[in-house]
């Protein structure tokens, strides 16, 4: 009777001592996928403002007009919305965000920086395009007959006479 109990110990042994462990066979059917970095994730605000994975942004080098129910005209509101649709384009894909504060808030505590998305400034596209003025000591009247000489001005009045 005991030769039987220990080929049966010698059998469960033997056929421990080959088994796999059970984290090899966890890891053999483990998928093997690789992990992408997270994409930024970047929401519009407005025309001037963005939220960078959680954070609130305030472009430092671009004074964008202001939306309505702030606009004083028209044609600030109309200027704010394309500038805002133009932000968003621009922030559409962006694989990386790079962010440089320049150490101040703004009225609302929002941080001011300058952004670039995969290296785009869209704070000097808004220029380029005269969708923004560069900020100076005084604020730029999107409203004022004499915005009409400026380029920007002129290109916001004929967007709202055009009614894009």
């Amino acid at each position: 009777m005991k030769a039987p109990l220990v080929a049966f110990a010698g059998l469960s042994l033997l056929l421990t001592a080959c088994a796999p462990p059970k984290t090899t066979l966890f890891a053999q059917h483990a998928p093997t996928a690789s992990v992408a970095p997270a994409l930024p994730h970047i929401e519009v605000l407005s025309s001037d403002t963005l939220v960078v994975d959680g954070r609130h942004i305030r472009l430092a080098n671009a004074a964008a007009p202001q939306p309505a129910p702030h606009a004083r005209c028209a044609a600030e509101a109309l200027g704010a919305r394309q500038a805002r649709l133009r932000i968003t384009a621009l922030s559409q894909g962006v694989q990386k965000v790079t962010v440089a504060p320049t150490g101040a808030l703004d009225d609302h505590n929002r941080t001011l920086a300058t952004v670039f998305l995969d290296g785009v400034d869209p704070g000097q596209v808004l220029i380029d395009e005269g969708l923004a003025v560069a900020p100076e000591a005084k604020a730029f009247d999107w409203c004022a007959p004499t915005s009409d000489t400026l380029g920007q001005g002129r290109h916001i009045a004929m967007m709202s006479m055009a009614g894009s």
